[in-house]
């Protein structure tokens, strides 16, 4: 029976049960991040501003024998009109978007993480399939094929269901190609997710070698 040589790849660097995590170093998802970040700068400077920016200056000064010398304190503060509605109004501005930029990133994350685990699932089924494929499915076509043809030298089975064991058996050997494909196809997707470091390698592994 013809060998089938598997693809080797190496575990997918998804870790399904720390996906949330992992998912947020994707490049997309450090852009919501980026912009949360921000957001937050903007809130910290308006609360800063609402702080009275008073001053205060000491100045001694000799004046010579007839005079006795002198202190002076200037204390300088700020009157602007209406300075604290304004002030509230900019900080309730700049908390309002930093809440839009927090649950855009969330809502990102989740929908992120939940298509992963959707290409993880798909992934280990077709893993599974394609493992039965070779173990299983590939080896009992050939089998029928060899034992039609053996039947058919013996005239106990036509040319026809001679032909017919064979394509069957080519189909079945496409199908597995196909599925093993697929499987790489995901298993290339998920791994490439997220930058080279980024995540370890999960235990979750494509069975390799020939069969």
């Amino acid at each position: 029976m013809p060998r089938i040589n598997r693809l080797r790849t190496s575990p997918i660097r998804l870790d399904p049960r720390d996906l949330d995590a992992e998912v947020a170093h994707h490049p997309q998802m450090m852009v919501y991040a980026s912009k949360e970040a921000l957001a937050a700068a903007e809130v910290r400077t308006a609360e800063a501003n609402k702080k009275p920016d008073w001053s205060l200056a000491v100045m001694y000064s000799q004046r010579g024998s007839q005079y006795s010398n002198m202190v002076s304190i200037n204390v300088s503060v700020p009157l602007q009109w209406d300075q604290a509605n304004r002030q509230d109004r900019e900080l309730a501005s700049k908390l309002k978007l930093l809440d839009q930029a927090r649950a855009e990133r969330e809502d990102m994350l989740r929908a992120h993480a939940a298509e992963m685990r959707a290409m993880i699932a798909e992934w280990e089924n077709d893993r599974e399939r394609s493992t039965r494929y070779v173990r299983e499915l590939v080896p009992l076509a050939n089998e029928r094929a060899q034992a039609t043809i053996a039947a058919y030298r013996g005239g106990k089975a036509s040319l026809t269901d001679v032909l017919f064991a064979r394509r069957n058996e080519i189909d079945v050997r496409l199908q597995a190609l196909q599925l093993e494909m697929d499987t790489a196809r995901l298993w290339a997707q998920l791994n490439f997710q997220l930058p080279e470091g980024d995540a370890a390698p999960s235990t979750h592994a494509v069975a390799e070698g020939t069969r």
